[in-house]
């Protein structure tokens, strides 16, 4: 309380008084003054105008009052009112009075001051937060404050919004945060609203992460067609209540769902059924190994907890399981001419024999199926996808290992392999021939024909041998042979070989030019050759003002085929065309040569110059060799000798034109 009082005349005074009422939870106090008219003997005295200011507010105010008025403050009595003043954060609060009045002559001066209000508790409480119970949906809290507190919220963002959880006393409580999110993290802080003060006190922020789906850290390799396929992983499992779904996928196609599995926290092995087993190795029918995606899916009855966890991993099958089956297959030469011949379709005849197989069908294992054979006989190769395979015949001989594989639609293979005889053979074979006119010229021919035959020998006997030999022949002009002849009676042969020969046999007219033809055949092949029999040629022919040597129709007074010598060297002439090939360092012997074109005129083949020409060549019995080139454009005589196996530099005469 405080009271101000004015100066006073003749005893007479006015009070101001003031009382303070706290409201600590508005953290406010409310004044309520009383300015009361007192003291002096005479009842009414004349006031100058009065006021009453508290905290800035003016709360009472009046004009001078005359004594005659006979009213307050001239007269006796009292008024009063109230204010309400709010305190600072802290609670304390100080303020100012301001009284002004004069009684009748006294002094005017200013009676108020300051007035300092009771300090409120301010204080908040200290509140702490524990948490307990996470779930994949909830939380627990527990909240505890320094003092009592009646009012209670929590926050899952941080502080950012809030929610009431309870509106009773106590200094602690407990709640149970429901409706989160699995597999999130949330930032929980607490409120406690003190009693005494409603001032509000804050906990800390707790970081809390509801329990989300398992999560699968690792997937061994996973062989399915084991005889009992297991799929290990080892899984982090927040709530072993939990149910899971497991799908393994090869790229974006679902191979296998697996339902209702409960899993432990670590390693886990999921035994399959038969049926899943089989609808694996049915999905991996062609495939040895793909990279699986397994991927978890939680479940809370049928509410999916969390996000799915994957992880991949080999998803594979194996040769030692899943190779076919496959046991035997049977040969035989289906070359009727060659069993015809060794009396034994098991044993086979080198490029003859026709090899076919039979196989017992082979079994493909774990959803396969066998997708074809393959065939590999000494350096001949087959395949086929029917248990008969014709492989043909085999350049192999002795004892020649047939492998057969079966290959299923994984690849893998399963092969059996079978030893068979090929005996050593080559078709019968002209090795020489020759056939000529007597003397070159009649009409009478000479022949020898010979060649070579393959014995086949089983158990020591030969089963092959010459058959036949004949011939046919037409002139060179017609076109078409005349019937076979058979000479087979006048052939020499034996195991080995065949010779036909006569010094006076076939008669073909000389004016005329033949081909012959001979076929030899064994039991088993043929040959043939063509031997192109000419005119007769007479060494010296005579015709009307005309002689032939070696020439049939002379076509000059002197026309001779072959070369022209005097005392032991050639009588220059045209000897042949040159290419480009002929190096004229080797053109020795005497002749004319023409070369026809200059890119074939090289240097490098020591031509004097790159253009076309004709080169004369002229030699002496002691080597001394002349060389002479002239260029086809008249352009220069080119001249070189050679002299003790020594060719000299080209010498040119350039040539003028007239």
């Amino acid at each position: 309380m405080a009271t101000f009082k004015s100066n006073s005349y003749e005893g007479r005074y006015l009070q101001l008084t003031i009382t303070e009422s706290v409201n600590v939870k508005a953290n406010t106090s409310t004044l309520t003054w009383t300015l009361q008219c007192l003291g002096g003997s005479v009842n009414y005295y004349s006031t100058a105008p009065t006021t009453v200011t508290i905290n800035g507010t003016v709360v009472y105010s009046k004009g001078a009052t005359s004594w005659d008025s006979k009213v307050f403050p001239a007269a006796k009595g009292s008024t009063s009112g109230t204010i309400t003043v709010a305190h600072g954060s802290d609670g304390k609060k100080s303020i100012t009075v301001g009284f002004s009045t004069r009684v009748y002559y006294s002094t005017e001066q200013e009676y108020g001051g300051s007035m300092t209000l009771t300090n409120i508790d301010r204080t908040a409480p200290t509140v702490t937060l524990a948490t307990s119970n996470i779930t994949a949906s909830s939380v627990k809290i527990t909240v505890t404050a320094s003092t009592t507190a009646n009012r209670w919220w929590y926050s899952t963002n941080g502080g950012s919004s809030w929610v009431e959880f309870n509106s009773t006393d106590g200094t602690s409580k407990e709640y149970t945060i429901t409706g989160l999110t699995p597999n999130t993290s949330y930032s929980i802080q607490v409120c406690a609203r003190k009693k005494t003060n409603d001032v509000d006190g804050y906990s800390s922020k707790t970081s809390v992460k509801t329990l989300g789906g398992s999560v699968i850290y690792s997937v061994s390799a996973f062989t399915a067609d084991a005889a009992t396929a297991k799929i290990t992983m080892s899984v982090t499992v927040y709530n072993t209540s939990y149910t899971h779904t497991l799908v393994i996928k090869n790229g974006s196609t679902t191979i296998l769902t697996i339902t209702g599995l409960s899993l432990s926290n670590g390693s886990n092995t999921i035994t399959l059924t038969a049926a899943q087993r089989s609808t694996v190795l049915a999905a991996m029918s062609a495939l040895k190994s793909f990279t699986g995606t397994f991927t978890l899916t939680t479940y809370s009855g049928t509410t999916q907890i969390g996000t799915a966890s994957e992880k991949t991993a080999t998803v594979q099958t194996t040769s030692a399981n899943s190779a076919p089956t496959f046991t035997a297959f049977t040969f035989e030469d289906s070359n009727a001419t060659a069993v015809g011949v060794t009396g034994n379709n098991q044993i086979l005849i080198q490029n003859i024999s026709t090899l076919k197989l039979t196989l017992t069908a082979a079994t493909a294992k774990n959803g396969a199926t066998i997708s074809s054979y393959s065939v590999v006989a000494g350096s001949k190769t087959a395949s086929g996808t029917t248990t008969t395979i014709t492989v043909g015949t085999l350049p192999d001989k002795g004892t020649v290992p047939v492998i057969v594989t079966a290959i299923d639609s994984r690849g893998y293979t399963t092969a059996v392999t079978v030893n068979i005889t090929v005996l050593e053979y080559e078709g019968i074979n002209i090795t020489e021939y020759t056939m000529r006119r007597v003397n070159e010229v009649e009409d009478t021919t000479q022949v020898t024909i010979g060649g070579d035959i393959t014995p086949v020998t089983i158990g020591g006997v030969n089963k092959n041998s010459l058959r036949y030999l004949y011939y046919r022949y037409r002139k060179t002009s017609d076109s078409s042979y005349g019937s076979y002849t058979d000479i087979t009676s006048y052939t020499e042969y034996d195991d080995s070989g065949f010779n036909f020969k006569s010094d006076e046999w076939l008669s073909l007219d000389a004016d005329y030019s033949y081909y012959v033809q001979f076929l030899v055949t064994d039991k088993l092949t043929s040959d043939t050759v063509t031997i192109t029999v000419p005119q007769g040629t007479p060494l010296l022919a005579l015709r009307r003002k005309k002689v032939g040597i070696n020439k049939r129709e002379p076509a000059a007074a002197l026309d001779v085929d072959g070369s022209v010598m005097m005392n032991g060297f050639n009588v220059l002439g045209l000897v042949a065309a040159l290419d480009g090939t002929e190096d004229l360092n080797n053109l020795v012997a005497g002749g004319i040569y023409t070369q026809a074109l200059n890119a074939n005129a090289s240097t490098d083949k020591h031509y004097p110059k790159a253009i076309a020409g004709f080169l004369e060549v002229m030699a002496n019995p002691s080597g001394y060799i002349m060389q002479r080139y002239t260029a086809y454009d008249n352009s220069a005589v080119y001249v070189r000798t050679r002299y003790d196996n020594k060719w000299y530099a080209w010498k040119s005469v350039t040539l003028t034109t007239v």
